[in-house]
């Protein structure tokens, strides 16, 4: 598990800040199937937790947009 707000600011600080909602918005029909508040998601609360396979589905995304990967250790 990793906090939604450092993956937010891990796009803003190593794409853009447009990366984010990007990425999310693309994500909707998958992170939704896992009961994910997607838009929560938009603007995570500090404490907004998202699991492995959500992580997973953001990066996929990532890769697909911008040919990057957040790696876990970097959001910590």
């Amino acid at each position: 598990m990793v906090k939604a707000i450092n993956f937010k600011n891990w796009c803003s600080e190593n794409i853009t800040p447009q990366a984010w909602p990007r990425v999310v918005l693309r994500a909707v029909p998958e992170l939704r199937e896992l009961g994910v508040d997607t838009k929560g998601l938009q603007n995570p609360e500090d404490d907004m937790m998202i699991d492995e396979d959500a992580v997973a589905i953001l990066n996929k995304w990532l890769d697909e947009l911008y040919q990057t990967k957040a790696q876990a250790a970097s959001l910590a």
